[in-house]
């Protein structure tokens, strides 16, 4: 089984597609910059796109390239499209349109990787080995340090000992219904956190998986679907949402408030022809065991609720 962060597909092909999240918080300027590089295989559309996502405000911006300018290595892992790089060490921007322009470098940290084994080979857990799911889900790192500068339009961004986030996703669409939350800047600097709740399609039915990882301390908590967890009381309200992850008597809550969000497109049968709404500089409230944890600079998204 390859690594979640090496290229899982390949250019021949149909519905599918491929894209990693790379996230970093510029703390000196209190903004968060994500970039999304990735390739949307659908026969007529093939083409290879980095979307971004800054905030606050919250703005985002879709790059469009021909399939032929995306290329990848596994020794060592490199995304390149155009003139764009994206490694295990670091990133090299060079992005323009008439919206936007980012130019850079990032050189990153060793990588914070999840627990492993047997069973559970990702995030996924088991899952990881049945083929064809919808939407394959992997946590690169939960944590890395962040070095550098990017030149966004007119501001120069400085990265000195920042933080930095990498998962990454692949298949065929996202899944119709979803919540998605992380966050690796709290006011207990040892904490990160990510979850998602989605409804997965799986033998002619469905239900509600989820996959959740809590880092306290250097111990990480694994509360996910394979090892007994649920989720329970998702709500909605305005300007945020909450939820429970339970097993027993062991819960972890979860409240998120964002003031607002950004539209990205979404893989839909391999298309980019979706859109979900992102709200990055979330606040993030996570309560385990007795302790509660907040911070910041969260993403956050729910779609179809």
């Amino acid at each position: 089984m390859k690594k979640p962060i090496l290229f899982q597909g390949s250019k021949r092909k149909d519905r599918y597609f491929e894209g990693w999240y790379f996230k970093q918080v510029c703390q000196r300027l209190q903004q968060t910059i994500s970039f999304i590089p990735g390739i949307s295989l659908k026969r007529g559309d093939e083409h290879a796109f980095i979307q971004v996502i800054i905030a606050p405000a919250i703005k985002t911006y879709y790059f469009r390239f021909d399939i032929s300018e995306f290329s990848t290595d596994e020794t060592p892992f490199l995304v390149k499209i155009a003139d764009n790089t994206f490694s295990e060490t670091g990133i090299s921007i060079n992005l323009r349109n008439e919206k936007i322009d980012i130019l850079g470098n990032l050189k990153y940290g060793s990588f914070e990787e999840i627990e492993s084994s047997l069973y559970s080979p990702t995030i996924m857990g088991p899952f990881a080995y049945i083929p064809n799911m919808e939407c394959n889900h992997g946590v690169v790192s939960m944590n890395h340090l962040v070095d550098g500068s990017l030149t966004v339009n007119d501001e120069h961004w400085t990265f000195q000992n920042d933080r930095g986030y990498l998962e990454k996703d692949w298949g065929t669409s996202f899944p119709k219904r979803y919540l998605w939350v992380q966050a690796n800047h709290f006011d207990d600097p040892s904490v990160r956190f990510m979850a998602s709740v989605a409804k997965i399609p799986f033998l002619g039915l469905s239900f509600n998986g989820v996959i959740a990882n809590l880092i306290i301390d250097g111990k990480e908590y694994r509360l996910a679907t394979y090892n007994g967890y649920k989720d329970k009381s998702i709500r909605k309200f305005d300007g945020g949402f909450s939820f429970k992850l339970k097993k027993g008597k062991d819960v972890c809550e979860v409240i998120v408030h964002f003031d607002d969000a950004g539209e990205l497109k979404a893989p839909q049968f391999g298309a980019m022809s979706g859109v979900i709404k992102e709200g990055l500089g979330a606040k993030i409230t996570v309560t385990y065991q007795g302790k509660t944890f907040v911070s910041d600079f969260g993403g956050a998204e729910l779609v179809g609720y």
